[in-house]
């Protein structure tokens, strides 16, 4: 059963309506296909439709509510200058309410795979609500945060940008009491001048933290030093994690995985020991540390989460009758998370099974593009994958500078896919799939 997320009452109070106070609603949403019963439709204009044309739809429910800013007003709709920003006075209202400890998640990558490692562990402490799949910018952030309820005990949200400004924007709305920036990358590069232009607008996040918040930073990231006098400047508490020497420090043998806390030792069961896996259990370690939770809590809790589509989630697959385990991490690429990826990718043995990598374009690189490509290829040729096939433009750097025992295709789209390189791949391939979401990879590989 679900609880009330509003009354008829806070509804009239936020947006100075007189709906009927026989109503309450359980759901916010900006997409028409969740409403179902007792929500509140906010009819947003985006780049490619518009929700006004899905009101009548909604409020065929007589129990939905919709926000709108053009249309003929009724009972149950509300009619409003910018419904976006009314969104966000609703946000607004849900924070002020709230008694919940917040925690905001920025970087450059890991932010999703780290928000959904702390709504697993913090649900074993009370109740939680986290910001759906990626929504993390000027839609998302107010979506997720008006849904928080009064009765949840924690908020998980995520922070993403692409420009200056957008995450101080967001953060002045979700005003967490805990921050983390997981690192600090040059994705979105095109939008700034250099690497540091995104650790300041990264840094943004410190602007809304709560009187006596904390911020968590990665130990190891190169922006550490510049990211701790941003911090020092501004009285905010520092909580760091890494393997270098940090409050919640990644201590790593040949078969086990443990952790410094402030000088103690605490071990706990993990199977996945990929090198960014590791960093979020000890950016969620710092969080449960900074809120006094008992750590032996969660000695079993990292073996179990499972990982979202398109993130790196590997299963078994038949390809033209060939056995093939994918790793599917199509949903987002950038130099760092790439890397990243090649990296626990070469780790992997390969019990006389082939490494196969099918590569796609790295977007808002800018001017930055054919290096950060090139780099990828320099990357490559250092590592046991056996052979890449790349799909794109961009990729056309990365695949000139490939070793020529490592080339496959070089091919324009995803139409290519089924007939050329599905044809190469072998029995029993171990098949990694990299791509920023916009060239289609993670659409085509989701129906496997």
């Amino acid at each position: 059963m679900k609880i009330k997320l509003y009354s008829a009452e806070e509804i009239n109070a936020v947006f100075n309506s007189n709906i009927s106070n026989k109503f309450f609603f359980n759901k916010v949403a900006i997409d028409s296909r969740e409403v179902s019963n007792r929500g509140i439709f906010f009819a947003i204009k985006g780049d490619n439709d518009d929700g006004h044309r899905y009101v009548k739809k909604v409020l065929k429910n007589k129990n939905n509510l919709a926000i709108i800013s053009k249309g003929v007003k009724n009972k149950r709709s509300i009619k409003t200058q910018n419904t976006l920003e009314s969104l966000r006075n609703l946000a607004s209202y849900s924070r002020q309410r709230s008694e919940a400890k917040i925690i905001a998640i920025t970087g450059s990558c890991g932010k999703t795979s780290l928000k959904n490692l702390l709504n697993s562990s913090l649900k074993k402490f009370g109740r939680t609500h986290c910001s759906p799949k990626s929504f993390n910018n000027h839609f998302g952030v107010p979506y997720s945060l008006a849904n928080l309820n009064s009765n949840d005990k924690y908020g998980v949200f995520e922070l993403g940008m692409s420009s200056k400004g957008e995450i101080d924007n967001l953060v002045n709305l979700v005003k967490p009491h805990i921050a983390i920036i997981t690192n600090i990358g040059p994705a979105h590069i095109e939008n700034f001048k250099n690497i540091y232009g995104i650790c300041k607008a990264k840094a943004e996040i410190m602007n809304g933290i709560s009187q006596n918040g904390i911020i968590i930073l990665n130990k190891d990231d190169k922006f550490f030093n510049s990211l701790k006098k941003i911090a020092n400047k501004k009285n905010i508490k520092i909580l760091t994690f890494g393997f270098s020497q940090s409050d919640i420090q990644i201590k790593k043998s040949l078969r086990k995985v443990f952790f410094k806390i402030k000088n103690k030792i605490f071990h706990f069961k993990i199977k996945n020991f990929n090198k960014s896996y590791l960093y979020n259990i000890a950016a969620t370690i710092c969080v449960h540390y900074s809120l006094n939770h008992n750590l032996s809590y969660l000695k079993n809790n990292f073996n179990n989460l499972r990982i979202i589509e398109g993130r790196g989630n590997e299963k078994k697959i038949r390809i033209k009758n060939k056995k093939i385990l994918l790793i599917n991490d199509s949903y987002n690429s950038n130099p760092m998370s790439l890397n990243e990826a090649i990296y626990n990718f070469s780790l992997r043995k390969k019990n006389n099974q082939r490494k196969v990598l099918i590569m796609g374009d790295m977007l808002e690189l800018g001017k930055r593009s054919k290096y950060y490509h090139q780099q990828a290829a320099r990357i490559i040729n250092k590592t046991n994958i056996d052979k890449v096939y790349c799909i794109g433009s961009e990729v056309r750097h990365t695949y000139k500078k490939l070793n020529d025992s490592k080339k496959g295709l070089l091919v324009k789209d995803i139409s290519f896919i089924k007939e050329n390189i599905f044809n190469l791949l072998q029995n029993n391939d171990i098949l990694l799939v990299k791509s920023s979401n916009r060239i289609g990879l993670f659409n085509f590989f989701k129906k496997f």
